[in-house]
C-alpha cells in the first residue's frame, strides 16, 4: 500500500492510521482531542498545503454555524456551544486531511485500507484489554464486554466496518487469501452484542454479494448461482451461531428487537428504553417543530421529563428533531442526500461507487440506533465521501 508513495506521504498515511485508531482507543481519555490536534499540526507542518473552500468544508461547516445558531432559544446555551466547538475543531481537523490526500494517487483505496487496518489494529487491542479467553466466554454465555475503553457499540460497529470493507476488497479488488482474519473481528462483534454492528455485518455483505452477482454477464447464471449459494451459507452459518452457544447474547438482543418490531415475542428492557428515549424526541418535535430546543440539549429534555437516565437519545433522527428541528435534520442530512446522489450516478460503471453506496446506506440505517451527527469517526468518513465523489468526477467527466 505505501510503495508508491514518497516519505512524506508516507508520513501522512501513518499519521492518518494513528488518527483513526484513537477515535476509539482514545476517545474517553483527556488526550485525545489534543492527540488529533498535533496529528493535524504535524501533517501541516511536512506538507505545502493549499487550503480550498471544498464541498466537503462547504456541508459540514453549514451544519457546524445552525448548531452554533440554535444557541439563542436552546435550554442550555453553554451546551449547545461546546458541540459546535467539538464539531468545529473536528471539521478543521478532518480538512487538513482532505486536503492532504486530495492530490494523492489512488488515495481512496488507500483511505479504505487505513479504516481497515486501523479496525483490526482495534480488534486486536480489544483482545489484549479484555484478555482472549474473557471474550469468548462473553461470546458463550449472554454476556458481553462492559464500557470500559469506549462504548461497546462503537467497537463493535468498528469491527463490522472493518469486515466489510475486508469482503469488498476480496470480492470487488482482489481475491485476498487474509480474508481468514475477519472471523477475530467478527467474534468482537459478538462480544459487543451490538444489534447495529451485527446488521452492519448480516446486511453490508449481503449487498456486496448481491451487487458482485450483477456485475456477471447478463445471460451467465454462475454469479447468481454464487450469489444465492453465498446467502443460504450466511444464512446457515447465523442460524448455527444462535444455537451453538457462542453469540448466545447477541442472538437474544438481536429477538428482542425482532419483537419489538412484529409486536410478537418478549422484548428486553435495552429495546424498550431506546423506544422511550426515542418517542420523546419525536413528542419533542411535535412541541418545536421548525427549530428545536438547541443541538445537545436532548439531556435537559430528559431531564425534565422525569428519565431516571440523563444521556442523548440514542436515534440521531430523533436527536436532531428534537434538538434542531426540521432545519436541524435538513441541514446534517442533505450532506447525505448530496452524496448519495452523486455515487448513484456511477454506481452502474465504476465497483467503487457500490462500496461507497452500501457504506452510506449503514450509515443512514444504524443512525436509527445510534447517535452520530458530532462524533470523530462520522466525519472521518465524509472526508471518505466526499473525496471519492471528486475521484468520480476526475475519472468519468462525462457525467454530470
Amino acid at each position: 500500500m505505501l510503495k508508491q508513495y514518497d516519505h512524506r506521504e508516507k508520513a501522512i498515511i501513518i499519521a492518518t492510521f494513528l488518527l483513526y485508531c484513537s477515535f476509539v482507543i482514545l476517545d474517553n481519555t483527556s488526550y485525545g482531542a489534543s492527540f488529533m490536534l498535533g496529528l493535524a499540526i504535524f501533517v501541516i507542518g511536512i506538507s505545502n498545503l493549499h487550503f480550498k473552500f471544498t464541498p466537503y468544508l462547504l456541508f459540514t461547516l453549514q451544519f457546524c454555524l445552525y448548531c452554533y445558531a440554535t444557541t439563542f432559544w436552546a435550554l442550555n446555551g453553554r451546551m449547545t456551544i461546546t458541540m459546535g466547538n467539538t464539531i468545529l475543531q473536528t471539521i478543521i481537523v478532518m480538512s487538513v486531511f482532505y486536503t492532504a490526500f486530495s492530490p494523492m494517487k489512488d488515495n481512496i483505496n488507500t483511505l479504505i485500507k487505513i479504516i481497515m487496518f486501523a479496525g483490526y489494529t482495534v480488534v486486536v487491542y480489544t483482545y489484549f484489554f479484555y484478555g482472549f479467553g474473557s471474550i469468548l466466554s462473553l461470546s458463550s454465555d449472554s454476556s458481553r464486554i462492559g464500557n470500559t475503553y469506549n462504548n461497546v457499540n462503537v467497537i463493535g460497529m468498528l469491527a463490522a466496518l472493518t469486515v466489510i470493507i475486508h469482503f469488498y476488497l476480496h470480492l470487488f479488488e482482489k481475491k485476498r487469501k487474509d480474508i481468514f482474519f475477519v472471523i477475530p473481528a467478527i467474534i468482537i462483534v459478538g462480544a459487543t452484542e451490538s444489534r447495529k454492528a451485527i446488521f452492519m455485518v448480516v446486511v453490508g455483505v449481503f449487498l456486496l454479494f448481491f451487487f458482485k452477482a450483477r456485475l456477471g454477464p447478463r445471460h451467465n447464471m454462475l454469479p447468481i448461482i454464487k450469489f444465492l449459494a453465498a446467502g443460504v451459507v450466511i444464512a446457515i452459518l447465523v442460524e448455527s451461531l444462535a444455537h451453538t452457544g457462542l453469540f448466545s447474547g447477541a442472538s437474544e438482543r438481536v429477538q428482542g428487537l425482532i419483537a419489538s418490531i412484529t409486536g410478537e415475542g418478549e422484548v428486553d428492557s435495552s429495546t424498550s428504553l431506546r423506544e422511550y428515549y426515542r418517542q420523546v424526541g419525536w413528542d419533542q418535535f411535535l412541541k418545536t417543530p421548525v427549530a428545536g430546543i438547541g443541538i445537545n440539549n436532548s439531556s435537559v429534555l430528559l431531564s425534565m421529563v422525569g428519565s431516571d437516565h440523563i444521556t442523548y437519545l440514542h436515534c440521531n433522527y430523533a436527536e436532531l428533531a428534537a434538538c434542531g428541528g426540521l432545519l436541524g435534520l435538513i441541514s446534517y442530512y442533505s450532506i447525505h442526500v448530496y452524496l448519495m446522489v452523486n455515487e448513484l450516478k456511477y454506481i452502474k460503471i465504476d465497483k467503487s461507487a457500490i462500496f461507497f453506496v452500501i457504506w452510506l446506506f449503514l450509515m443512514l440505517t444504524t443512525d436509527w440506533g445510534a447517535v452520530s451527527y458530532y462524533t470523530k469517526r462520522n466525519y472521518f468518513s465524509l472526508m471518505v465521501f466526499f473525496l471519492h465523489v471528486q475521484q468520480m468526477r476526475q475519472r468519468h467527466p462525462h457525467i454530470r
